[in-house]
């Protein structure tokens, strides 16, 4: 009996030790690929860097933040102080962005209206060369009143600002669909990049692009604006645009929410309508805004389609119901702006509840109204603010927020 415990005793303790040299190595092991995890993670990191810190420095935590201070809550403090050395004519100026017609006129029409910035067109820069290009736009921030947002639109193919110009032979950009049918998300992310740096090196700090809308038929609008027809991949690409392009020193727009790829690409002289279940764009449309509101995009614009299963009486652009959808379903606190409001035959009084289109633009919660008219704009919406429409303290709002992103953004320093 002595013998048997003598044996059992000897055998626990070998058991004993066998548990404990094998955990042991388990823990080992664990660490060491959480420390290779870890550094893979560091590494991904260092292959995009940013040249313009500020653009990159609000974490994604706070983008449920439905007043808009959570992606440039660094910055409001500063804004606010800001704001309140404008005068009601200047905070109305920095709601709208214009359409540039003549690059030499832009400073006096900027100071005028004190816009919060411009698009500049191919027509604007047709005959300059690069070095051109970068002192104009250089001489413009230098000289309005209020730094302005000097914004490109630059997606590819048909839709470029200074790619195709004839001085700018090194850069040539396919329109999405084909650089993606040719070399996948990597060549799309690629040329995003090349996009930036060059708008970067030229004076811009706005990319109205990309196109985030999901198509899958080659006969809709957005079918050669877009990139895939998996909406993971598309996520994907508005992922790495927030992350990863936007590092450049350029910021993005996402665009058009809550996404119009199903729309055909004709249409006549009415705001087009989507008619799809209110579920199906929710789960699969509203995907790739997501994915760019939480890597910290700076813009998503508006669509100017009537989504009927949603909010059948109005146009995206100028529907209370889906900026409210953006802001706490979508989780983006960025700056919220239109498509263009007077650039494609359609009169949108008729989704504006009897309001000039831009007045209900801004009611309806955009931070910012895209015009090629922005005399009228101006004129229309500081008339709805001395009327009352317009609460002053929704401009001032919507006017901090403008300024907090030019801070952010480094427009204002």
């Amino acid at each position: 009996m002595k013998k048997f415990i003598i044996i059992s005793t000897i055998l626990i303790l070998l058991a004993a030790g066998a548990f404990g040299y094998s955990l042991y190595h388990y823990m080992s092991v664990t660490g060491m690929l959480n420390s290779r995890a870890a550094q893979t993670t560091s590494v991904t990191v260092k292959q995009n860097p940013s040249e313009n810190t500020n653009a990159t420095e609000t974490p994604a935590a706070g983008m449920s933040d439905t007043a808009g201070e959570g992606l440039f809550a660094a910055s409001m403090q500063k804004a606010e102080k800001y704001v309140e050395t404008l005068s009601k004519e200047q905070m109305v100026g920095q709601v709208i962005l214009g359409v540039c017609d003549d690059s030499s006129t832009a400073v006096a029409q900027m100071n005028q209206y004190s816009l919060a910035g411009m698009l500049f067109q191919y027509s604007n820069f047709q005959s300059m060369t690069p070095e051109q290009v970068a002192d104009a736009l250089k001489s413009i921030q230098t000289q309005t009143t209020v730094k302005p947002i000097l914004a490109a639109q630059e997606e590819g193919g048909t839709y470029t600002t200074i790619s195709d110009l004839p001085a700018y032979t090194e850069y040539d950009f396919n329109a999405p669909r084909y650089t993606f049918t040719s070399g996948g998300l990597q060549a799309v992310e690629k040329a995003e990049l090349d996009k930036a740096e060059m708008l970067k090196k030229s004076g811009f700090n706005l990319n109205l692009a990309p196109v985030v809308d999901f198509c899958t038929d080659a006969t809709q609008m957005m079918y050669s604006r877009s990139i895939g027809d998996d909406i993971d991949t598309v996520a994907a690409f508005a992922e790495y645009a927030g992350k990863f392009v936007q590092a450049k020193g350029v910021s993005v727009a996402l665009k058009h929410f809550p996404g119009c790829g199903s729309i055909p690409s004709s249409y006549g002289y009415e705001a087009i309508e989507d008619d799809r279940s209110a579920e199906s764009i929710r789960n699969t449309d509203y995907t790739p805004f997501k994915k760019g509101a939480a890597a910290g995009a700076h813009f998503i614009m508006m669509s100017n389609v009537v989504v009927k299963n949603i909010d059948p009486t109005h146009t995206a652009a100028l529907s209370p119901t889906l900026h409210k959808e953006l802001r706490e379903t979508v989780g983006f606190s960025g700056l919220i702006m239109t498509d263009l409001l007077d650039g494609d035959g359609v009169d949108y009084t008729a989704y504006a509840e009897g309001k000039k289109p831009v007045v209900q633009a801004i009611l309806a919660g955009n931070d910012i109204v895209f015009v090629k008219d922005y005399a009228t704009a101006h004129a229309d919406i500081l008339a709805a603010v001395n009327d009352g429409t317009i609460t002053e303290k929704q401009l001032k709002e919507a006017c901090t927020r403008v300024i907090a992103y030019k801070y952010t953004a480094g427009i204002i320093s």
